[in-house]
């Protein structure tokens, strides 16, 4: 993209399959300086790409290929940023509140997990404003056990590490961890991949929650019932440290026996009838 013609009154931009390089971008910030939504979708040619852009509420950065990414956006409120490769982010937005970040590198090569903290620069007066937010990693658990900040304002969190966690034996991914990072989270989602991932931690003192046991209002999660017995004996750790709860919503697989999910959901109303229950599949 070369010679943009500035366009001051535009405030919506989608890019999908073209090439913008390095360079173009200072003219790109000056050619839409009123952008408001910014969509970039398998956007070639970027390699450390610097978006400055004041105005800028809501970004979706899709598989661009790039080796590292900045944004700096004061007004940024909403941000999905999804990486196929080794990409180092970093935010400066005080004023976002809803991030989606999926990191979905591959497991081969040169060991990424093992630094995955130096992929995303999360500064803690970045996200004074962050209230809801989507972590999805393959490496979830190395992500959290890093230099990752504590954020005491996010409320709603998702965890998820694809469906690629039913190959691993054991993960570093704990519960004890999540409630650390975040002591203030009221809801939390945890799908498959994560879950099976917090199943196949061996130490039970990994299950111990230190922070956030008042504090958590609804959980959700989304089980392969592959043990039904150990599965139980997870959700018990949970439901008995999370004194604050009234709703739970557990989906089972659909390939599960019928009898088995029906024992499993009997047994969990029995133990805890006084939270409001919700079930259902997935799959």
């Amino acid at each position: 993209m070369r010679n943009l013609n500035p366009m001051p009154m535009l405030t919506s931009l989608t890019l999908s399959y073209t090439i913008l390089l390095d360079q173009h971008l200072n003219q790109f910030n000056k050619c839409f300086p009123n952008l408001q939504l910014l969509t970039l979708v398998r956007v070639r040619g970027l390699k450390d790409p610097k978006i400055h852009l004041l105005n800028l509420q809501t970004c979706h950065w899709y598989d661009n290929n790039q080796l590292s990414l900045t944004l700096i956006t004061p007004n940024l409120v909403k941000l999905r940023i999804e990486c196929f490769f080794y990409t180092s982010i970093h935010v400066e937005a005080p004023m976002l509140s809803h991030y989606h970040l999926s990191l979905k590198m591959g497991g081969g090569g040169g060991g990424h997990h093992s630094s995955l903290t130096d992929v995303v620069a999360f500064a803690p007066k970045s996200f004074e404003n962050l209230k809801t937010l989507w972590l999805d990693s393959f490496y979830i658990g190395s992500l959290l056990l890093g230099e990752f900040p504590i954020i005491k304002t996010v409320k709603n969190l998702t965890l998820d590490s694809g469906h690629e966690a039913v190959l691993v034996k054991e993960s570093k991914l704990t519960l004890r961890k999540v409630f650390m990072v975040f002591p203030n989270v009221s809801s939390l989602c945890i799908n498959s991949g994560a879950w099976l991932k917090l199943e196949s931690c061996l130490n039970p003192e990994d299950w111990e929650i230190s922070d956030g046991r008042k504090g958590l209002k609804m959980i959700r999660a989304y089980l392969m019932l592959v043990d039904p017995s150990l599965t139980f004996s997870y959700v018990a750790c949970v439901l008995d440290q999370c004194v604050g709860l009234s709703v739970v919503s557990l989906l089972i697989h659909c390939d599960v026996v019928d009898i088995e999910s029906k024992s499993f959901m009997s047994k969990c109303m029995a133990r805890w009838p006084q939270l409001k229950w919700r079930w259902g599949i997935w799959g």
